[in-house]
């Protein structure tokens, strides 16, 4: 009687998700949600004449972009996809793509984990310039809830994302200019762009 040989075992690898991961997004939902970070600035810029006051909003606002994207930054090359794991194959291989598509994910997660949007409004995407839109934005909500009107239209909310946006970009080795082309008070988004300084 011949014995038979036993079939080696095939482990399949993992099946990888393409979608970014819940606890990734919730994690930064509980770390920088917008309504709690505008109540922390409420006081500081409570009886304020404006001007002063929105120079205390634009600082604050600075630093919590730093710190916004530091952390998107952290936990999405924690939380790898396998987007994101083929998006860097891709990107090694071709010597392209990098930019924009690399920090084009961490401000994909920034945005997913504080603001009410499914999918970030890209705009433009080319080898030179990046932009993207939003539509919806609860912090200038709390904003106008919780510091007034005047000071939210003065929008000193954009300095979270012009510094967010940047680093985003400049973590990865890329020289960009960051501007704000429309907001949310002078007509129906806020236009960010990114563009690629010349080498």
């Amino acid at each position: 009687m011949t014995a038979t040989r036993e079939r080696p075992r095939v482990v399949l690898p993992k099946e990888w998700s393409f979608d970014l991961a819940d606890e990734m997004v919730d994690r930064i939902r509980n770390e920088f949600d917008p309504h709690e970070a505008v109540s922390e600035l409420a006081p500081k810029v409570a009886g304020k004449p404006l001007g002063e006051a929105q120079q205390i909003a634009e600082a604050y606002f600075a630093d919590y972009g730093q710190r916004w994207m530091e952390r998107s930054l952290e936990l999405g090359k924690q939380y790898r996809d396998r987007a994101y794991e083929t998006l860097l194959a891709a990107a090694a291989k071709t010597g392209e793509m990098a930019f924009p598509f690399i920090p084009e994910r961490f401000i994909e997660i920034a945005y997913l984990g504080t603001q009410p949007i499914y999918s970030l409004p890209i705009a433009e995407n080319t080898k030179s310039d990046f932009a993207y839109k939003m539509v919806f934005c609860d912090t200038i909500e709390a904003m106008r809830e919780k510091c007034g009107d005047e000071l939210a239209e003065r929008l000193p909310c954009r300095q979270a994302c012009l510094t967010a946006a940047t680093l985003a970009f400049t973590a990865h080795g890329f020289d960009v200019e960051v501007t704000q082309e429309s907001s949310l008070v002078d007509g129906e988004f806020c236009h960010f762009k990114v563009r690629r300084k010349e080498a």
